[in-house]
């Protein structure tokens, strides 16, 4: 469970620290950005910011991404250590103490006579010395406490009591006591390229792990029992508690923290937890029970999630490897009327949907590759698929299929598409080696190449098919060539398009039966729409600077609408146009970045649009019908989102506020807002019919409120 999310940090800026102080009851957290070390002090218990922002200038960033930080004994200062570099903060007064620079590890001492003091490792080459110094002015007390030789990697203890030396030879690790320099500790560990020591919070656990491998050791150092564990460690370092009678290991991933209860004889995972947070996790640090965890993510928020690391097992379920395969989906090609896509879900393998239900109607055993082409049948019975020099015919309810190669014997084929022109005619237009082009029917009953064209292909082309396969225009940088299929003479012909020049451009998209072109013209920006029947221009140019995705709808039924509309998205707004009058019909909102890159299609009978997201994983539809409803009864309430989270009015006036976690998969579709995580059902609120007004009571029903006053007098009467 998520106790809080704090956002003291910029958004931009990856959380690289979050520290416990001794009592845990508050904490660090540090980003950096362009060289400078950003800390704040917060709540444990609300997250609310106690003191900072704490700014400390690295020499350089690669420096300041090295950022980490600790707690004096008394919580009152935190030392915030970087590359070669220490700051010691004053956090109660906010002011800086001192630096301290030289050293490559630094720490409070917590115990002994040298409590309260600051170690520090320094190396020279193979060697590492310890320094000590005053916490107080930062004054160097001893300049060699004591001196290691033949190391490979040094870690401090959080508590200051041990050194931690990983030697170049032998495969030892050595455990060091920082008070007298003596008392050594010796550990063996599996062969391999020692890459990283971690102590546990406590001091009372040492982990080591490999550079060459997965591997884990795991040493408890009262009893100098030793356990040892495989798994995959992601890009965030783990972290290890160590609790009465077991140890906890959390190991971070992208998105997932993993928690391992590692026993000297065995070792299991518990649970393995998936965020409910939106950004990559980049740090985490446990309490010191092992019930609570602090995460960091790259977008700047801390979280704190409870937990209850004894129980974890009975408390929660494990989550681990339990969503299914089609949780993300990328839609790769859609049919002429938009009843089905064909979708590819985690296993790889091409399936089909229907987008009414979204229920799966077909399944292959064909494995989706980065260049394969696909395209559907009109009547959503059979799909071609193009990879390589083969092209393969199957039914999409049936596992029915066969398989064939078009090109003359010895060439290579370059770029191309495919498309059906009946149930039984495929399409074909490639290059082939040597600025060959060709432009082929072929019958699918027997296999029969029905037409033929043999073109040159001009240099640094692009093709664009129909998907009823009639119209094929090739682009390059200064050449177009256009052919249209005759039906009576059963062959493609060169045709021409008005304005033809403006097909020199960007954002090429047909509609779904292929009787209409759109591309944005790289003279004038400016959105044009073909009828590729006849050729000319369906209405006036539309005018849009920027456009990221484009998608034209088939004939419509719905006379509010017109017969055709347009979607075009810019940053995060996607608006809807009349093909034919270029009047706006609607316009709304998407999540950040939500609608860069992913490809935009119409659905059903073309009044719901898909919007694909492929770094998302995930599909979002909006029912067009209910947007021209706004546009046209024209609600009072416009709605829009701040970064940080809160939802206003067209005059900028809060209205309520989101959880970070929920706002990646925000997005405002007039005069709506919906709420939801990717892979979990979102909550949508309709606010069409709501009522801005100053006072709450304004906007309660009067009679309700009257009958709640009658009742509250009468209780009172009673008592």
């Amino acid at each position: 469970m998520t106790i809080f999310t704090a956002e003291h940090h910029s958004r931009m800026d990856s959380v690289k620290c979050i520290a416990f102080s001794p009592d845990e009851k508050t904490f660090a957290s540090i980003s950096t950005e362009v060289g400078v070390i950003i800390m704040y002090i917060c709540d444990s218990e609300t997250g609310h910011r106690i003191s900072g922002p704490f700014e400390s200038e690295g020499a350089y960033p690669y420096e300041a991404d090295e950022a980490d930080a600790c707690f004096s004994p008394d919580g009152k200062h935190v030392l915030v250590k970087y590359l070669h570099h220490a700051v010691v903060w004053d956090i109660r007064r906010g002011e800086k103490q001192f630096e301290i620079e030289g050293g490559r590890d630094f720490v409070y001492i917590h115990h002994g006579r040298y409590h309260g003091r600051i170690a520090s490792t320094h190396r020279y080459q193979t060697d590492v010395c310890v320094q000590l110094w005053d916490a107080g002015n930062g004054v160097l007390m001893s300049n060699e406490l004591f001196k290691v030789t033949d190391a490979r990697i040094a870690q401090l203890s959080p508590d200051g009591r041990f050194l931690a030396i990983g030697k170049r030879s032998g495969n030892v690790i050595e455990l060091w006591n920082v008070e007298d320099g003596m008392d050594v500790q010796r550990f063996s560990y599996p062969p391999g390229d020692l890459s990283s020591l971690c102590f546990s919070p406590t001091s009372d656990s040492l982990m080591a792990k490999s550079s060459s491998s997965d591997h884990i050791c795991l040493w408890r150092l009262d009893t100098q029992e030793m356990a040892s564990i495989s798994v995959e460690i992601g890009r965030v370092p783990p972290s290890v508690i160590c609790l009465s009678s077991t140890d906890h290991l959390f190991i971070p991933r992208s998105r997932t923290v993993g928690i391992w209860e590692v026993l000297m004889t065995e070792s299991n995972m518990i649970v393995e937890i998936e965020s409910p947070m939106t950004s990559r996790i980049s740090r985490v640090c446990p309490s010191r029970d092992g019930r609570r965890l602090l995460v960091g993510s790259e977008d700047g928020s801390v979280s704190m999630w409870s937990l209850n690391a004894e129980n974890l097992a009975e408390d929660r379920p494990l989550t681990a490897n339990t969503q299914d395969d089609t949780d993300i989906l990328q839609v790769i090609s859609s049919s002429h009327s938009g009843e089905m896509v064909a979708t590819i879900s985690q296993s790889g393998h091409v399936e089909f949907r229907d987008t009414a239900a979204w229920e799966v109607v077909g399944r292959t055993d064909i494995e989706c590759e980065d260049d394969m082409k696909i395209a559907l049948s009109p009547d959503g019975n059979q799909a071609a698929f193009w990879s390589d020099s083969v092209i393969t015919i199957c039914d999409v309810t049936e596992k029915n299929c066969f398989s064939f190669g078009p090109w003359p014997r010895g060439r290579r084929c370059f770029i191309g598409k495919i498309a059906f022109q009946t149930c039984n005619d495929l399409v074909i237009c490639a290059k082939l080696d040597n600025s060959d082009g060709l432009l082929q029917v072929w019958h699918l009953t027997g296999l029969e190449c029905t037409f033929p064209l043999d073109f040159t292909f001009p240099e640094n082309s692009r093709i664009f098919l129909a998907p009823d396969g009639l119209t094929a225009v090739i682009v390059s940088d200064d050449t177009v060539l256009c052919y249209s299929w005759d039906h009576d003479t059963a062959q493609f012909d060169p045709f021409h398009f008005t304005d033809e020049v403006h097909l020199f451009g960007y954002s090429y998209v047909y509609s779904p039966d292929g009787e209409l072109l759109a591309c944005r013209s790289r003279k004038d920006y400016s959105i044009r729409v073909w009828n590729t029947r006849t050729g000319r221009l369906c209405g006036e140019p539309i005018t849009s600077r920027w456009v990221n995705a484009m998608a034209l709808s088939p004939v419509l039924n719905d006379q509010s609408f017109g017969d055709r509309i347009v979607a075009v998205s810019c940053n995060n707004t996607i608006r809807v146009y009349n093909v034919h009058t270029g009047r706006l019909y609607a316009q709304f909102h998407a999540p950040e970045n939500a609608i860069r890159f992913p490809p935009m299609s119409f659905i059903q009978d073309g009044t719901k649009l898909a919007l694909h997201s492929f770094d998302e994983g995930i599909m979002r539809i909006w029912d067009l019908r209910a947007e021209y409803s706004h546009a046209t009864h024209e609600y009072e309430l416009i709605l829009q989102g701040g970064e940080d989270g809160w939802m206003m009015d067209q005059d900028n006036a809060l209205l309520f506020w989101v959880p970070s976690e929920h706002r990646q998969s925000l997005w405002v579709p007039l005069p709506r807002v919906v709420i939801g995580v990717s892979r979990e059902k979102a909550m949508g609120l309709d606010l069409s019919s709501s009522r801005l007004v100053n006072e709450w009571t304004e906007c309660i029903d009067k009679g309700w409120l009257k009958a709640l006053e009658e009742k509250e007098a009468t209780r009172k009467l009673l008592e």
